[in-house]
């Protein structure tokens, strides 16, 4: 007779060890279960078209993003991704949508390999896709730009730098090729920031031009912030175009953003330009990054000594062109002096020519006007002079040359420029027809003659004025009722300070109360949290509020870290902050659930450790 328990047993011996070997054996790539698909939107295709291969991720658990095999007859000419959110049976689902857009480079059957992504520690990866392609007639279809989120706009620009979400992650379209080398620590990575002058030993006050670039190869969630450096020893100007290039590195399209700033040294050594940062906001499932660029480092040389006389701090190359009009004038009329001082350099804040004067003329100045354009990664433009001249003499009056004096940081000299003097023909007065006053007849003491009432030289007789004037009254302010009525006014302001004062005083010691309770009152309501509760990221935020005395929501994440850096937090305890608010917006878009008693008990340590630095 069978014994049922020992070949129970054997049973269950050999089927561990059949469990334990297929362990060891099974392959590193699982096929995809429908964890991760991927799908085309045509099989067949000429060399002339853009194929979309779309890669959807199970987002039920951490997953990361898909491996690209070799795309063998294909060029990669974008990538975007999303994230999408449907209700079903289990709850709310969540998935990643990649989409990438290949162009064929030949025609014939083209396959596209195995995609592998990593999903909750374990490796996926889908089924080969083959695809047919047909010869083209060489005009190439124009890929359709992807936006960020299925259904949604491009966000708008934002101020000071461009809008980096159109037209997909990388899209190349029409942009032209980035005509230098690639940076030597771009490798693959999905963006990456550089900063660079084109002058590293300007002189002082020789235009110097720096240059941010953003390297783009996936798709924006939302619109980065740029912080620029400080610029300090610098006068600097940003300029509002921006030149966009396309660049092919590590087998990724990139889509290349430039900035540019025009700076001018003010002061002579070492200086070194900040570095630059750039903040790309997380979607669903990423943090924040924050990226920067390395600091830049220049040597300011000084002017050459001795500077010649007349020389005033000019710095560039210049040109000047000098005009009177009109030319014929009689005197006590007026003339103008047309200046123009063209050229590159800082055309803003160059200083004025040094006028000649004379006890010919009269002159008056009026402001410069100014008009500046960037231009083939120069500044330049035109300062113009309006200066207004009134001979006081008659004659053939000669305007003498005017002189400027600059540095010119290309040829290493100073230069000198000078317009050619300029001769005005003024006639005498008498020959003017300007009105003049009558003359009244000698001896009649500067009175009209007396007579029946008839004028003299057009001017009516003066009224006689009494010998005396009598007042009723003593002066007002030897009136006790004057000085009585400002009273009024002066007990009114001291009532109205007084007020204000004991309101403000009052508001302070309300403000002190909440802030010496907020982390008290904040660790009461994260205990108490259940579910319906604030989330511990509302929790956090209300407790910052209170403690900086200023509203804290709609802040950027890149804002909120500067201002607990101004009150001496730690960059430890900045990020850990970061951290904390990402995570409380990612159960946001969980199932309901109980709240994360880890995230709770976090966030209470957290607002433990932060409020000495708050206090």
């Amino acid at each position: 007779m069978v014994d049922v328990k020992r070949l129970a047993k054997g049973f269950w011996v050999i089927s561990l060890v059949v469990l334990l070997l297929g362990g060891l054996v099974l392959p590193a790539a699982a096929q995809s279960g429908g964890v991760v698909t991927a799908e085309v939107d045509r099989t067949s295709l000429s060399t002339d078209e853009v194929l979309l291969l779309t890669v959807t991720v199970d987002l039920a658990t951490d997953a990361g993003q898909p491996s690209l095999p070799a795309l063998d007859g294909f060029d990669l000419l974008s990538s975007s991704n999303s994230a999408q959110f449907h209700l079903g049976n289990g709850g709310m689902q969540a998935q990643a949508i990649y989409q990438y857009q290949l162009r064929p480079t030949r025609p014939g059957t083209l396959t596209i390999g195995p995609i592998e992504v990593e999903v909750g520690g374990q490796r996926y990866q889908t089924d080969p896709i083959t695809v047919q392609v047909s010869q083209g007639t060489g005009n190439l279809v124009q890929p359709v730009p992807q936006p960020a989120l299925p259904g949604f706009p491009s966000l708008p620009n934002f101020p000071s730098f461009p809008n980096l979400l159109g037209g997909g992650g990388a899209a190349t379209g029409n942009l032209p090729v980035f005509p230098a080398a690639p940076p030597a620590g771009l490798q693959g990575q999905d963006f990456y920031v550089t900063a660079e002058i084109d002058q590293a030993t300007p002189y002082q006050g020789q235009q110097v031009v720096y240059t941010f670039r953003f390297f783009q190869a996936s798709e924006l969630f939302d619109q980065p912030e740029y912080q620029a450096p400080d610029f300090t020893g610098l006068w600097h100007e940003q300029q509002p175009e921006q030149a966009e290039y396309v660049l092919e590195v590590a087998g990724r399209s990139y889509r290349v953003t430039e900035l540019q700033t025009v700076l001018f040294p003010t002061v002579v050594g070492e200086l070194t330009i900040d570095p630059a940062g750039l903040l790309i906001p997380g979607g669903f499932f990423s943090n924040d990054q924050e990226l920067h660029t390395q600091p830049v480092p220049l040597t300011v040389r000084p002017l050459p000594d001795p500077a010649p006389a007349g020389f005033q701090g000019a710095v560039g190359q210049f040109s000047l062109e000098a005009a009177v009009d009109p030319l014929q004038t009689v005197v006590n009329d007026t003339v103008t002096w047309h200046v123009a001082i063209s050229g590159r350099g800082n055309i803003g804040n160059l200083p004025d020519p040094a006028w000649p004067e004379g006890p010919e003329w009269r002159a008056f100045d009026s402001p410069a006007s100014v008009e500046t354009t960037f231009a083939d990664g120069l500044l330049q433009g035109t300062r113009r002079y309006e200066r207004v001249l009134v001979p006081t003499q008659a004659g053939s009056l000669t305007l003498p040359p005017l002189t400027y004096v600059y540095f010119d940081p290309l040829l290493g000299s100073y230069q000198t420029l000078q317009s050619g003097p300029t001769v005005v023909a003024v006639a005498p007065d008498g020959q003017s027809t300007a009105p003049r006053l009558p003359t009244l007849p000698a001896g009649s003491g500067g009175q009209p003659p007396a007579g029946d009432g008839a004028e003299v030289a057009g001017l009516q007789p003066l009224k006689p004025v009494q010998d005396t004037w009598q007042s009723s009254r003593a002066p007002l302010p030897f009136q006790a009722g004057y000085w009585l009525l400002w009273t009024i006014p002066l007990a009114l302001l001291v009532g109205q300070w007084g007020w204000q004062w004991q309101q403000k005083r009052r508001a302070g010691r309300a403000e002190q109360r909440q802030q010496a309770q907020a982390a008290a009152v904040a660790r009461q309501a994260l205990r108490q949290s259940g579910p319906g509760s604030a989330p511990a990221g509302q929790i956090l935020l209300d407790y910052l509020a209170m403690r900086l005395s200023r509203p804290v929501v709609g802040l950027t994440r890149y804002a909120l870290a500067g201002l607990l850096r101004d009150k001496g937090v730690p960059d430890e305890l900045v990020h850990q902050t970061m951290d904390c608010l990402a995570q409380s917006d990612a159960t946001r878009f969980a199932p309901a659930a109980a709240p994360n008693a880890g995230l709770l008990a976090e966030t209470e340590q957290l607002i433990t450790a932060l409020d000495p630095f708050l206090s």
